[in-house]
């Protein structure tokens, strides 16, 4: 009886923590908060780079925004987003003129 008590304890828990995972994983993007926090910069939602950020770059950025450590320093807070942006938008502009490519892969 144990055994099949200990068997559905893990399988609970098994299917918690994946209920768990799936559901942070649908936590992608930029929240309401963090489009207000751009627009202070003087950037809009339908601005570039911000308009063609993949979800990881936007994860990404969504973490500079809200990060811990610059949470009472906005000027390094300020700079570490210009910076993330300035890379984003490098990045968009180099596929841009080279159609098909990635910028990050691999040369063959």
């Amino acid at each position: 009886m144990r055994i099949a008590q200990r068997r559905c304890a893990a399988i609970s828990a098994a299917v918690a923590g994946f209920f768990a995972v799936t559901i942070s994983a649908f936590a992608v993007g930029l929240s309401d908060r963090d489009y207000d926090y751009l627009k202070t910069q003087h950037i809009e939602r339908y601005d570039a780079p911000i308009l063609d950020l993949s979800p990881k770059e936007q994860v990404r950025l969504h973490n500079l925004i809200n990060d811990l450590r610059t949470a009472n320093d906005p000027v390094a807070r300020d700079k570490n987003v210009k910076d993330a942006l300035d890379i984003f938008l490098q990045h968009q502009l180099w596929e841009k003129a080279h159609p098909g490519e990635l910028w990050d892969a691999p040369k063959r």
